[in-house]
């Protein structure tokens, strides 16, 4: 990360890949997925690409055609699956009860369903640490769009601008935090090439997620 100090005004995380490491679930459900309607196997290696890209945006572009029922599919595969593969990546608990000693407004921003969104956060006792959540269905625009990131300012009460600072591991939660108008943070555990996020220039870099303590 950067060295100077962040004095931040409110923190918004993405979810999967950055509180909750979801990688093997969404990996199996894309696989499962294509197997059904497509008939045959992808390698993960030829699915990575697809992290951070909204479902219906990774369905559109695997094939258009079945878009709709690969999305069914593949969210029946994975919400039956959800509680036993997801986990919580190392010192989110701790760093996010510490952070909320200083009363730092938080939020969630994700490309997820707003039941599933819920259903991680809760399944880790994380929810209790986020005052709000802005999942799929809230906006019409998904990331790289600005949208989620302002709606959740908007239900926050505060202005876009420096100190908000999105959290996320994936070019697209950098691109859309860049859009608008608030601080990035990529996290080195991401699955994203790691010089393809430093290309986009975000603002901070965490090798560790106890590192926002001391930028705020």
């Amino acid at each position: 990360m950067k060295s100077k100090k962040l004095k931040a005004a409110c923190i918004l995380f993405d979810l999967d890949g950055t509180l909750l490491n979801t990688n093997d679930l969404v990996l199996e459900s894309l696989q499962h997925t294509i197997r059904v309607h497509l008939g045959h196997e992808m390698e993960r290696s030829g699915l990575y690409r697809y992290f951070g890209v909204p479902l219906v945006n990774i369905m559109a572009d695997i094939d258009p055609g079945q878009a709709e029922a690969m999305c069914i599919t593949y969210r029946e595969y994975s919400a039956e699956r959800h509680d036993k593969m997801v986990k919580v990546f190392p010192h989110v608990s701790d760093t996010l009860e510490k952070l909320r000693r200083y009363d730092i407004p938080m939020a969630v921003v994700t490309s997820k369903l707003n039941s599933l969104a819920l259903r991680g956060l809760k399944l880790f006792k994380l929810d209790s640490f986020i005052d709000t959540l802005v999942a799929f269905e809230d906006t019409q625009k998904h990331k790289p769009e600005p949208d989620p990131i302002l709606k959740a300012l908007h239900k926050l009460g505060i202005p876009s601008g420096d100190g908000v600072v999105m959290v996320g591991d994936s070019p697209y939660d950098i691109r859309c935090a860049q859009k608008a108008g608030v601080l990035s943070a990529a996290v080195k555990w991401s699955l994203h090439n790691r010089g393809e996020l430093l290309d986009l220039g975000p603002d901070f870099w965490l090798e560790d997620f106890r590192e926002l303590l001391d930028y705020v």
